[in-house]
């Protein structure tokens, strides 16, 4: 049984000319918490905004709860090249050739990728196993965001929208909760957090810190399956950054799945299962916190954590 809540396989981003992401790959399991570290410009927000589809992979698949988010990526199932005419076209001449059929196996699939030379109408059996894997609906992924709440560094509370306003207004719009239901939740998770108070005020008035921490009830309020979280404290001023490390530990102790990226090494080693630290657009080096902060094994997660602990 698989037990990946989601599933990141083979992940190129490009801006232009700027590759971010090259080829990253992992898994999240349900109940799962990751932290993922790095410098700055590592790619880290990029690919966690990538699982949601905020930002749209240039190449690779995203799967949530075992459904296909991208377009099927062709490349990454060999045995789908296999099915295509093309593979079949270049094996036959090169066992021609004399050579091993694994060998050819492999330099084929190579070449086909290399060169890009799958086309999806390539015959029924490769159209078939295409529209096999690829599961997606136009409605998939705003049903999967549904699922994957989401905490930004700048909070993104609507200014105009008193506290219990923002709160409420994603469930009643997308009709998962009546009015009352969703006020009833939201003050409860506003008492949680002990802000009840604030329930009819405008985020202007907030400070940093009661900003984050209503923007992650918010994100609560949709009962999420996952929460995924954007350096949520690098905004906020150092006497306020606790409040809200407090919140997120509380939501990882109740058991949610959470992904965060942080630049809190001290927060990381308390509260995540599992670390990945990325530079250059890869996953350098992961493991548990005592595995990664205390027997480090990459060079330059060794340089980059000298540096910061």
């Amino acid at each position: 049984m698989n037990d990946n809540y989601i599933e990141i396989k083979g992940l190129y981003k490009n801006f232009g000319k700027l590759e971010v992401l090259k080829g990253v790959s992992c898994n999240i399991k349900k109940g799962e918490k990751v932290a993922i570290i790095g410098a700055s410009g590592s790619g880290k927000s990029t690919m966690l905004r990538c699982m949601n589809l905020l930002e749209t992979p240039t190449y690779g698949e995203v799967w949530v709860d075992g459904k296909l988010l991208t377009p099927i990526d062709p490349y990454l199932h060999f045995d789908v090249i296999r099915l295509s005419k093309t593979y079949q076209k270049l094996y036959t001449e090169a066992i021609a050739s004399g050579t091993s059929s694994e060998e050819v196996d492999k330099a084929v699939i190579a070449n086909i990728k290399k060169n890009d030379l799958l086309k999806n109408h390539e015959g029924s059996a490769y159209a078939k196993a295409i529209k096999q894997l690829y599961k997606q609906n136009f409605q998939q992924v705003d049903l999967s965001r549904r699922d994957m709440g989401m905490v930004f560094q700048h909070f993104n509370l609507f200014n105009n929208l008193t506290v219990l306003e923002n709160m409420t207004l994603a469930p009643v719009e997308l009709k998962l909760k009546t009015k009352p239901e969703a006020e009833k939740t939201a003050m409860e998770l506003l008492h949680r957090i002990g802000l009840e108070d604030k329930a009819k005020v405008y985020p202007s008035t907030l400070s940093g810190g009661q900003k984050q921490r209503i923007a992650i009830v918010r994100a609560l309020a949709m009962d999420p399956q996952v929460m995924l979280f954007d350096e949520p404290t690098s905004a906020l001023d150092p006497e306020m950054v606790g409040e809200v490390l407090d919140l997120v530990k509380q939501v990882a102790d109740a058991g949610m799945t959470v992904v965060i990226v942080t630049h809190e090494m001290g927060f990381a080693k308390e509260v995540a299962d599992r670390v990945l630290f990325m530079a250059d657009g890869v996953i350098l080096e992961e493991g548990t916190p005592d595995e990664l902060f205390n027997h480090p094994k990459n060079a330059r997660t060794k340089d980059f954590l000298s540096k910061v602990l």
